[in-house]
């Protein structure tokens, strides 16, 4: 199964472009074929809500920001809570298995901003591309 022409950004990628971050002319380059899994855009919700953007500017900045948000769905949650043991001595979140996951699943290229995903690029079937 395949998103056909869609890349998946991690939420890092996301808030590299909103801080204008080394990498976010990448991520503007290829965000009108993106799509994001449900489980990082919370994550991205709640850095802005962290951040103190105000819950109608919140809703303003990701309205349209990204063209298709994944639903995590059985399928995937299984593949994620697969990746702990893989992703434990990295110190990846359940944010980034669920993106992990979510790129295994529909055979997406997965762009991040977090260098530590570089030393899973032998060890997932996704292409991981680091965006800085």
């Amino acid at each position: 199964m395949q998103k056909k022409n869609k890349v998946l950004l991690d939420t890092s990628a996301l808030i590299a472009l909103l801080k204008k971050e080394p990498g976010h002319e990448m991520v503007s380059d290829i965000i009108a074929n993106s799509a994001i899994s449900a489980v990082n855009f919370g994550e991205l919700i709640a850095v802005l809500t962290r951040a103190n953007v105000s819950e109608s500017d919140i809703d303003e900045i990701t309205s349209d920001l990204i063209p298709e948000i994944i639903p995590f769905c059985e399928n995937i949650s299984k593949k994620a809570g697969k990746l702990s043991k893989l992703t434990q001595s990295y110190g990846l979140s359940f944010g980034d298995r669920a993106c992990l996951a979510t790129g295994e699943y529909y055979n997406m290229e997965i762009y991040t901003a977090d260098k530590v995903w570089t030393k899973l690029k032998h060890k997932i079937p996704s292409k991981i591309i680091l965006i800085k």
